[in-house]
C-alpha cells in the first residue's frame, strides 16, 4: 500500500470509528471524549508508523499466500497422480481378468494335448 493509500486507510478507519461512536448509546460528553481519545490514539499510531515495517509485513503475507497456493497446487498434482494410479490399477485388473478368461480355454487345450501326448508316450514305453 502506498504512503498516501495508507494515510487514506487510517483516516477512513478514524472517520468510521468516529461515526460509530456518534451513533452509540452514550452521553454526548462521554462520546466526545471517546472521539478525542481515539483520534489522539490514531494520530500517535500514524506518527509512529514505519513504512518499511509495513512493507515487510505485507511482503511476508504475500510470501505466505504464495506458499499456500504452491501447497494447493502440489496437493492437486498429488490427487491427480493418485487418480491416474487408481485408473492404471483398474485397467491392469481388467486386463488380467480378460487374459485369464481368454487364455483359460487355450491353456486347457494345450494341457489336453500334452496329456494325450504323455499317454501316447506311456503306451509306446509299455510296448517296448
Amino acid at each position: 500500500m502506498s504512503k498516501s493509500g495508507l494515510g487514506k486507510f487510517i483516516i477512513g478507519a478514524g472517520i468510521g470509528f468516529g461515526i460509530g461512536l456518534l451513533v452509540a448509546n452514550k452521553p454526548g460528553k462521554e462520546t466526545r471524549q471517546d472521539i478525542k481519545d481515539k483520534f489522539k490514539e490514531l494520530e500517535e499510531k500514524f506518527k509512529t508508523l514505519d513504512y518499511d515495517d509495513l512493507k515487510k509485513g505485507a511482503l511476508n503475507k504475500l510470501e505466505e499466500l504464495k506458499l499456500k497456493i504452491q501447497d494447493l497446487d502440489q496437493e492437486k498434482l498429488e490427487n491427480i497422480a493418485r487418480e491416474k494410479i487408481d485408473d492404471i490399477k483398474f485397467g491392469i485388473a481388467n486386463l488380467t481378468q480378460s487374459v485369464k478368461k481368454k487364455s483359460a480355454p487355450i491353456i486347457k487345450k494345450i494341457a489336453d494335448e500334452l496329456s494325450v501326448k504323455i499317454d501316447s508316450l506311456n503306451k509306446e514305453e509299455k510296448n517296448i
